[in-house]
């Protein structure tokens, strides 16, 4: 890697909230940066569930007394700032609004430049919908800081028009696609003579559609339901899948490294989320590029992002309904016609060799250079 082969001038720091060990995307943004020529590290948070995670970039790790409420964002703010401003960073890279308030003080007392990358729109996350206080404050900060920012980078093109309208700045439009080394791996055998899997991953929480899509099993035969990850609503969840039997299995959070083998060995993927703010109804999931290149057929929800992208890619459909009876409907529809889902899988990987992250992150990577 190019900065282990020279010495580093410029410096880089990503702060985030999320858990590198299942974000998959902070691990290719690191080397990316790092090939453009900078010394990168990481700032995240500890928490005791956290899954181990190695790495050649250093990692700092910043304890605090909450692990959420807004309690845990003002004081991993103010961790935030003060832990930059003794440090020599010529590159600030703030991952969601979440460290965006840390991240822009800090730059402004130390002149870095400022990175954005905003993975959703998070004043319109399902979490705050209906928490009109706690969406203000974000709107705050938001407002605040987001027209100091000097390079933003969103996840499609529906959020970079939200901050293009709101704040007159132009965001990079980065999907997270796979890397290209792995458009093969859908070579691996999948494992024989298996009931026909519905494979939900991502994170389990208010929003997802989880509860009448596992519900939905009550009227599908010959199927089993597999659900990785984890989340808020985890617990909740588990306690529907224990009233089904083996038709629901919750294999909680796995390695990114590890996730292509269960998303590999799955028949059908799924894509649905509630319309809950416009964070979700703009949303395009990791899932849908991860099930592209493991040449996975999706069934998702008509919402735009989402939609446009199984459409041209045809490999998949949407629907309307998220109601246990309509989910059902679809799958037992798709899992009754084999050679429309062979069709679906043939499109996927004719499709996937041209959505890769080093096409997405050229733009990028230009500017980083320059």
């Amino acid at each position: 890697m190019r900065s282990e082969l020279m010495p580093q001038v410029k410096k880089a720091i990503i702060i985030t909230t999320s858990e590198l060990a299942t974000d998959y995307r902070l691990h290719k943004l690191s080397e990316t940066i790092s090939k453009a020529g900078y010394h990168c590290e990481f700032l995240c948070r500890v928490r005791s569930s956290h899954l181990k995670y190695n790495s050649t970039i250093k990692i700092n790790y910043l304890k605090t007394i909450f692990q959420s409420s807004p309690f845990f964002y003002l004081i991993y703010n103010i961790r935030i700032f003060f832990f930059l401003l003794f440090r020599k960073t010529d590159l600030i890279v703030s991952v969601d609004l979440d460290t965006l308030v840390g991240c822009g003080l800090a730059s402004i007392f130390k002149k870095s430049v400022l990175l954005f990358d905003s993975h959703e729109y998070f004043p319109e996350s399902p979490e705050i919908h209906n928490k009109p206080l706690i969406k203000n404050i974000w709107l705050l900060a938001q407002n605040l800081f987001v027209p100091k920012i000097d390079i933003g980078v969103t996840v499609c093109d529906s959020i970079a028009d939200i901050y293009k309208k709101r704040y007159k700045k132009d965001f990079l439009v980065i999907r997270n696609a796979p890397l290209s080394d792995r458009a093969n791996t859908a070579q691996i055998k999948k494992q024989p003579d298996k009931v026909f899997t519905i494979l939900y991953q991502g994170a389990v929480n208010y929003g997802r559609a989880l509860q009448p899509l596992i519900e939905s099993m009550d009227f599908i035969e010959g199927a089993q339901l597999v659900i990785i990850g984890n989340g808020d609503i985890y617990d909740d969840m588990l306690s529907l899948t224990k009233k089904r039997g083996n038709k629901v299995k919750m294999i909680g959070k796995v390695p990114h490294e590890e996730l292509i083998k269960y998303t590999l060995n799955a028949d059908l993927g799924i894509s649905l989320l509630e319309n809950f703010g416009l964070n979700n109804y703009y949303a395009l999931p990791n899932r849908l590029f991860d099930a592209l290149h493991a040449e996975l057929p999706m069934l998702g929800i008509n919402f735009p992002e989402i939609r446009k992208f199984i459409e041209e890619n045809k490999f998949g459909c949407v629907i309307d309904s998220i109601a246990p009876e309509d989910i059902a409907a679809a799958i037992n529809a798709i899992k009754s016609n084999p050679i429309r889902l062979n069709e679906w899988k043939n499109n996927a990987r004719n499709n996937k060799v041209n959505i890769n992250w080093e096409s997405e992150i050229k733009p990028l990577m230009d500017i980083l250079e320059k």
